[in-house]
């Protein structure tokens, strides 16, 4: 089998399959969190377009909860209108496999109007250009974790921090890949394919000795993301029972547009 060309290839009765670019560090059976997350994202624009919306506004606010590892495997994914509205709307999805919802969203949509405020922007510093930066690859020690899958699918670029070193960690991702085989990437889901990886490349703990699983995300954007590049600029917080906290500012080239939030479950590799 060749190399992957998309995240996930169309599939029978508007199925996606999904390819080892999904593939997460945990296991090679379950897939990062990032890709069906996207996925999701894709069901709700589409939605948006069908009824003619998406254009006039964005996906503001989307709340991913994760119900079980999802497989690398097929996946059915459906997306419907929760709250009709002119100005907002609110959105919800939902991914299963064998029948069993894994993945379930709720977005806000919300119109744009140009020049409706004044602009006031994220406070925080400017960023190098991505293009300026290396590219980062993982060390050898760290490839059973780090060289397969959704990693292996990114370019990652870092202004600070570094995936070897636990700790706060602001870089530059851009995927290699498509989300679905055939089609273009819209700037959200590019974001959104990137943004659940922050609580990983920001890791207060060494890959090889505990895991950290995303219970949730929740992003809030000011504006629609543009890409290819991602930044996050991301910090984890741990309590010793085992909760932790990933908290992410994330910008494109032209500055930052938004937030994220992450709920972990964090424990040494032996207790699972």
């Amino acid at each position: 089998m060749g190399e992957p060309t998309a995240f996930y290839e169309p599939g029978p009765d508007g199925s996606f399959v999904a390819t080892e670019a999904t593939q997460g560090p945990w296991s090679p059976d379950q897939q990062h969190g990032g890709p069906p997350s996207a996925l999701l994202v894709h069901a709700m624009e589409a939605l948006l377009a069908d009824d003619g919306t998406g254009p006039d506004g964005h996906l503001a606010r989307i709340v991913l909860d994760f119900h079980g590892p999802v497989p690398v495997a097929p996946v059915q994914v459906g997306a419907t209108v929760l709250k009709p509205g002119r100005r907002a709307r609110l959105l919800g999805a939902e991914l299963s496999v064998d029948g069993r919802t894994l993945l379930t969203a709720r977005a806000w949509w919300r119109r744009r109007e140009p020049g409706l405020v004044p602009d006031v922007p994220v406070a925080a510093p400017p960023l190098p250009d991505p293009e300026g930066l290396a590219t980062t690859k993982a060390e050898d020690d760290l490839s059973r974790y780090l060289d397969r899958g959704w990693i292996a699918s990114m370019d990652f670029r870092y202004v600070s921090g570094f995936h070897a070193t636990p700790g706060p960690a602001t870089v530059w991702v851009r995927p290699r890949l498509p989300l679905v085989a055939g089609e273009s990437t819209s700037g959200t889901q590019q974001a959104v394919l990137v943004a659940d990886g922050a609580s990983g490349l920001s890791a207060a703990l060494d890959f090889r000795t505990h895991l950290f699983s995303n219970l949730d995300i929740v992003l809030s954007f000011l504006r629609p993301p543009s890409g290819p590049w991602v930044a996050l600029d991301a910090v984890t917080a741990l309590d010793p029972a085992g909760g932790g906290t990933t908290s992410t500012r994330l910008a494109d080239t032209s500055g930052y547009y938004g937030f994220g939030l992450q709920t972990l479950y964090v424990a040494p590799h032996a207790s699972r």
